[in-house]
C-alpha cells in the first residue's frame, strides 16, 4: 500500500493539456511532458492515470467540509477561477464539482468578479455615499501568472430594477478587461533570468541550461532580486558554486549585479504592452482611484505607469491583498452581495468527461477515499498506542511514579515498543484492528497494575474540584456584594441618590485601587460614571449639580486610566511590551475622555504622554510634554520626561539613519 498523502502540486497548470509555450515557460520550476494525462499515480498496489477533476474533486471536497456546520447542511459555494481560463478547463472544473457533489450548491465565478465583490464589501455603505449614484474605479493586478487590468462602474440600482435588500443596492459594470499572461510577474522573472543567463554565458564563456539544478537555482535567485528591486534600487544575484568552469571544474561562484535600469530594460516589451493596456483603460472612464492588487505592482516601474495613465492627482490604493481578496469575494458573492453574473455551472456533457467517464472516475475516487480514509484510521491508531507508551513513561517518572509500579510496568512497556519495531518492519502492514487490540490490552494492564496511582488521581480530581466550586461561590458572592453582576442600574431613583451613589462607587473605587485590585476599581469607576450619564439625570441638572457630575467623571476617567498604566507595567514584566500595549491604549483613551471635560488637566496630559511613549509614539509624546508644560512650566515630572524623551527622539533617530546608510550605501 502506498502512502495515503501523495501530493499533486500546481493542480492549475494540469487541468487540460499545456500547450508548448506554457509547459517551456513552466520548465524552469520541474520538468513536465505532456502526453494528455495526469500521472501515473501508485496507489494501493495499481498504477494508473487519472483525469485531472479526480483530485480537483477531492480538494473541493476537503475545502468544503471546513464551512460545514453542526447541521451537517452544505452551504453555498462560490469557486473563483482566474479569467484566463480557458473553455476546457471551465469544463474540468465543471467536473470536479459534479464529482464533489456540489453541483446543486457550487456557483462559478471569475478572479476579477471576485475582486470586484471584495472590494465592495471592504467598501461597505461608503461604495456609493449619500449623494454619489456612481463611480469608477480601476483595478491593476499583476500577479505571479498573469496579469488583468479592469475598470468598474458602479451605480446604485434603481427601484424599478427591483433589488432585493440581499442582493444590495448596487451594480458593477465592466468597462474595460484586458488579462494576458505576458502581464505576470515571471515574465519579470523571466526577463531577469535571460538578463542572468546571458551574462554568465558571455563572462564565463559557458552554457547555462535553466532545466538543470543550476538552472532552477538561478531562478530562485532571480524572483529574489526582483522582490529586492521593488523596495531597492539595486540588487544582486548571488551564486556560490554555481556551475563547473569547463568541463573539468573548478566551481565557480557567480555574481550578477542588476538596477531597475536593467529590470526595465529586460523587460521592455512587457512594460510597453502594459503602457498600452493602461493607456486603453484610461481612456473608457475617468476613474477616482486605481485599487493595486498582486505583488508586481510593488515595482516602481509598473506604479509609474499606472499614473502616467491616470494621472497624479489620481490616489493608488493597496487595500486588496491579492488571493484574500479573491477568496472574500468569492464569499461575499455567496453569501448573496453579487453585482455581478456567475458562470453557468452544468453537469454531464457540458463537461470534459462523458456521462460513462464521470461515473468511472467518480468510482475511482471513491475507491481511493476509502483506502486513504482506512490507512489514516490506521495509522492514528498506531500513533495513539505510541503516545499512550510515552505517556505512561511519564507518569512512571512523575509524582506518585511508585505508585504504579515500576518494576512490573517498565518491562511490559518494554515489550510493546519491540512489538512496535515489529509491526513497523511487517511485511504486511499492521491492521487497525491489531493496532486496537493492542491498546486495548496495554491500557487494562497499566490500569490493573497501577490501580492505587489512579485512585490517588481521581481523589486528587475530585478535591481539586471541590476547590475551584468553592472558590467560584465565593467570587459570585464577591461579585454580589459589589454590584458587579449588573451590567446597568436600571432603578428609576432621584437625581441626588444617583449622585450620591455615584460618589459612592467612586470611593469605593479608589479603595480598590490602594488595594491594587485594579480590575475591581475600573468596574466601579465605570458605574459611578453610567450614574452620572444617565439621559433622565443630565436633561435635569442645576448649574452646582452639573458641575459636581462633571468632576465625578473627571476623576473616575483620571483613575481608570491609572489602573490601566498599572496594568500595563506588571502586564510588561511578565509578557513584554505587546503584552503591555492594549492597557496603555486603554489608559489613553481614558485620558481622552478627561480632556474632553477638562483639556488643561496636567494630570491626564502627562499620563497620556506616558502611553504615547510606551506605545513607541515618541512624537506624539513629546507633543503632549510640551503642552504640559505650557500650563505648568515648573512641573518637576514633565521636565523629567521632557528630558528622556529628547534622548529617546536622538536614539531613534540615529538608529533610522543607519537603517538607511544600510539600504542606500
Amino acid at each position: 500500500m502506498s502512502a495515503p498523502k501523495q501530493t499533486l502540486t500546481y493542480l492549475p497548470l494540469v487541468l487540460t493539456k499545456s500547450s508548448a509555450s506554457r509547459a517551456k515557460r513552466y520548465q524552469m520550476l520541474f520538468p513536465m511532458q505532456e502526453d494528455g494525462k495526469l500521472g501515473p499515480v501508485k496507489y494501493d498496489g495499481e498504477e494508473f492515470a487519472v483525469p485531472s477533476c479526480g483530485p480537483l474533486s477531492a480538494l473541493l471536497r476537503r475545502l468544503v467540509s471546513y464551512a460545514v456546520g453542526a447541521s451537517a447542511q452544505t452551504q453555498p459555494v462560490c469557486i473563483a477561477i482566474h479569467d484566463l481560463m480557458s473553455e476546457d478547463e471551465e469544463a474540468v472544473v465543471r467536473d470536479a464539482i459534479d464529482l464533489a457533489g456540489l453541483k446543486d450548491v457550487a456557483s462559478l465565478v471569475r478572479q476579477s468578479d471576485a475582486v470586484v465583490a471584495a472590494f465592495a464589501q471592504s467598501q461597505g455603505s461608503k461604495l456609493l455615499p449619500e449623494g454619489v449614484d456612481e463611480r469608477s474605479v480601476a483595478f491593476v493586478d499583476i500577479g505571479v501568472s498573469h496579469g488583468s487590468v479592469f475598470v468598474v462602474r458602479f451605480a446604485r440600482k434603481t427601484a424599478e430594477e427591483g433589488a432585493s435588500p440581499k442582493e444590495g443596492d448596487a451594480t458593477a459594470e465592466f468597462l474595460y478587461q484586458c488579462c494576458e499572461e505576458s502581464l505576470g510577474v515571471r515574465t519579470l522573472v523571466e526577463a531577469l533570468l535571460e538578463e542572468a543567463k546571458t551574462r554568465i554565458e558571455a563572462k564565463y564563456k559557458c552554457s547555462v541550461n535553466l532545466q538543470s539544478k543550476a538552472g532552477v537555482r538561478l531562478a530562485n535567485e532571480a524572483v529574489h532580486a526582483l522582490k529586492h528591486l521593488s523596495m531597492l534600487p539595486d540588487a544582486e544575484m548571488n551564486l556560490e558554486a554555481f556551475m563547473p568552469e569547463g568541463p573539468d571544474g573548478p566551481e565557480i561562484d557567480v555574481s550578477v549585479p542588476l538596477t531597475r535600469n536593467t529590470l526595465e530594460t529586460a523587460a521592455a516589451s512587457m512594460f510597453a504592452r502594459l503602457r498600452t493596456v493602461l493607456a486603453e483603460a484610461a481612456a473608457v472612464a475617468s476613474v477616482e482611484g486605481v485599487e493595486l492588487i498582486g505583488g508586481g505592482c510593488r515595482v516602481p516601474a509598473v506604479q509609474a505607469l499606472i499614473k502616467e495613465a491616470v494621472g497624479e492627482a489620481v490616489p493608488l490604493r493597496s487595500g486588496l491583498d491579492g488571493a484574500s481578496a479573491v477568496a472574500t469575494g468569492a464569499a461575499a458573492w455567496a453569501a448573496g452581495r453579487r453585482l455581478t453574473a456567475a458562470v453557468a455551472v452544468s453537469s454531464g456533457g457540458s463537461g470534459g468527461l462523458s456521462l460513462e467517464e464521470l461515473a468511472a472516475t467518480r468510482e475511482k475516487e471513491s475507491r481511493i477515499e476509502a483506502v486513504h480514509s482506512e490507512e489514516v484510521a490506521r495509522l492514528e491508531k498506531r500513533n495513539t498506542l505510541e503516545s499512550y507508551v510515552y505517556q505512561v513513561r511519564g507518569w512512571l517518572s512523575g509524582k506518585d511514579g511508585e505508585l504504579l509500579k515500576p518494576d512490573v510496568i517498565n518491562p511490559f512497556l518494554d515489550k510493546v515498543e519491540q512489538w512496535f519495531e515489529d509491526a513497523d518492519y511487517a511485511e504486511e502492514p499492521t491492521s487497525f484492528e491489531v493496532y486496537s487490540k493492542k491498546m486495548e490490552e496495554a491500557e487494562e494492564f497499566v490500569k490493573a497494575e497501577g490501580a492505587a496511582y489512579f485512585e490517588k488521581k481521581v481523589k486528587e480530581r475530585e478535591d481539586h474540584e471541590k476547590a475551584l466550586a468553592k472558590a467560584t461561590e465565593d467570587e459570585k458572592e464577591r461579585r454580589k456584594e459589589l454590584g458587579m453582576d449588573f451590567d446597568k442600574d436600571e432603578r428609576h431613583m432621584k437625581k441626588e441618590d444617583r449622585l450620591r451613589l455615584a460618589a459612592k462607587n467612586k470611593d469605593e473605587g479608589n479603595d480598590m485601587f490602594k488595594a491594587q485590585k485594579f480590575d475591581d476599581a475600573i468596574r466601579r469607576y465605570k458605574k459611578a460614571i453610567e450614574h452620572v450619564c444617565r439621559p433622565e439625570l443630565v436633561s435635569n441638572l442645576t448649574p452646582d449639580e452639573a458641575e459636581e457630575a462633571r468632576k465625578i467623571k473627571v476623576s473616575c476617567h483620571l483613575n481608570t486610566s491609572q489602573c490601566y498604566i498599572k496594568a500595563g507595567e506588571t502586564a510588561s514584566q511578565s509578557g513584554g511590551k505587546n503584552a503591555a500595549e492594549p492597557y496603555y491604549k486603554k489608559a489613553r483613551t481614558s485620558c481622552e475622555d478627561v480632556l474632553s471635560l477638562d483639556e488643561s488637566n496636567i494630570k491626564a496630559i502627562f499620563r497620556r504622554s506616558l502611553c504615547w511613549e510606551k506605545t513607541g509614539e515618541l512624537e506624539s509624546a513629546m507633543k503632549d510634554i510640551k503642552k504640559g508644560l505650557v500650563l505648568a512650566p515648573e512641573d518637576s515630572d514633565l521636565k523629567k520626561s521632557q528630558e528622556r524623551l529628547i534622548k529617546l527622539l536622538e536614539r531613534q533617530k540615529e538608529g533610522q539613519k543607519k537603517v538607511f546608510s544600510k539600504m542606500f550605501g
